[in-house]
């Protein structure tokens, strides 16, 4: 097997032409935030490399997607379908599973589906986007060993589908979607809004690009529509976002180049850059949050090749590493690699992968 990571064939779509080059706009308002120096060298270029593999004694690998996160204490969150709806796994480095947030625990809502997920700064708490058999969007909220604790009714005033969700220090949700059109069968509308706690909306963002990439959705484009969901805009629902080190939270579009807008808990838009790729036919899968950096993972669909974009939280970028595809005898064993963590001095990325008889791995990568 090679000493590199081995990289999966990602099911990804040609996005918006309209986003490229597209300058960064400076905050307005923003007051300086400290942030901790780390040592990596500017405009690092390389490959990743494994150098550690730890298989699961019991998880055995499922169908799992975004986010993925881990917290100080070195336990990995990822979501999975192993359960009758979507939940949350928590693993120790030893890949372990040491709790279960289960949305089905909740007795008095009937589940349809769960989605993204988010950690309180402290891992205290799990949050996770839940949508029940209503109209009604909620918020769950989980105790650090799975214990369910309260369900959130969020309250837009108006009809819409959460699907990224990021929980501020002071308990305000940043939550993105797609609001529901007066008519009910135009497009619909990209939607961010600033939630309290207790699920009122307290602010709606309108944000630079929203409106380009609604009027692509309304005209049938297929670079973010799709024939079985026409009103649908994979740009929004295929983002992500991250509160910060400092204290804003990271919303990612799903765009080449990938689309930043930092946020803080007053619904400010601090500012906005993108990460490209350097190439048209890579877009972001995954992105992770590590004290003054973001590393970003993009994947080409065609040659099932790889690359990680690290940049700073102003939209510098900072290295690039390779991943090359393994081959097609790895492709058969069903070896699949996503990224889940993210730290510095020194550079380690954390990935999930599988053996052949399909136990969870998480394998340790370092630059070369």
């Amino acid at each position: 097997m090679s000493s590199y990571l081995i990289a999966f064939a990602c099911v990804l779509s040609v996005l918006p032409s309209t986003a490229r080059g597209q300058s960064q706009i400076e905050p307005k308002h923003s007051k300086p935030v400290s942030q901790p120096q780390l040592s990596a060298p500017t405009q690092v270029e390389g490959h990743l490399v494994r150098t550690k593999t730890i298989t699961s004694p019991s998880e055995v690998i499922g169908a799992f997607r975004p986010p993925m996160r881990c917290d100080s204490n070195g336990n990995l969150y990822m979501l999975t379908d192993g359960e009758a709806v979507a939940a949350v796994h928590k693993l120790n480095a030893k890949g372990e599973r040491v709790a279960l947030f289960n949305p089905g625990s909740d007795a008095d809502l009937k589940v349809d589906e769960a989605d993204y997920f988010a950690l309180a700064e402290d891992g205290s708490e799990l949050y996770q986007l839940v949508y029940p058999h209503e109209v009604n969007r909620y918020v769950y909220v989980f105790a650090a060993d799975g214990t369910f604790k309260s369900a959130v009714k969020l309250q837009p005033g108006f009809v819409f589908m959460p699907s990224k969700l990021a929980v501020f220090p002071g308990g305000q949700y940043l939550i993105s979607g797609l609001e529901y059109d007066k008519d009910k069968t135009s497009v619909m509308w990209p939607f961010t809004g600033i939630f309290a706690p207790d699920g009122r909306l307290l602010k709606e963002l309108e944000l630079e690009d929203d409106g380009t990439l609604h009027d692509m959705a309304a005209s049938g484009d297929a670079r973010v529509t799709s024939a079985g969901n026409p009103w649908g805009n994979r740009a929004i629902s295929n983002g992500q976002a991250q509160v910060g080190a400092d204290g804003n939270a990271y919303l990612m579009r799903w765009t080449s180049p990938a689309i930043f807008y930092v946020i803080s808990a007053g619904g400010e838009v601090v500012r906005r850059f993108t990460i490209d790729p350097g190439e048209s036919r890579f877009f972001p899968v995954t992105m992770q949050l590590y004290q003054n950096r973001i590393a970003v993972l993009f994947g080409d669909s065609q040659k099932s090749d790889m690359i990680m974009k690290v940049a700073d939280v102003e939209g510098h970028e900072i290295a690039t590493y390779d991943l090359p595809a393994g081959g097609r005898e790895h492709m058969e064993t069903r070896l699949t690699v996503a990224l889940a963590c993210y730290t510095e001095n020194p550079t380690h990325f954390l990935f999930i992968g599988s053996n052949e008889d399909r136990h969870l791995q998480l394998l340790v990568a370092e630059p070369k």
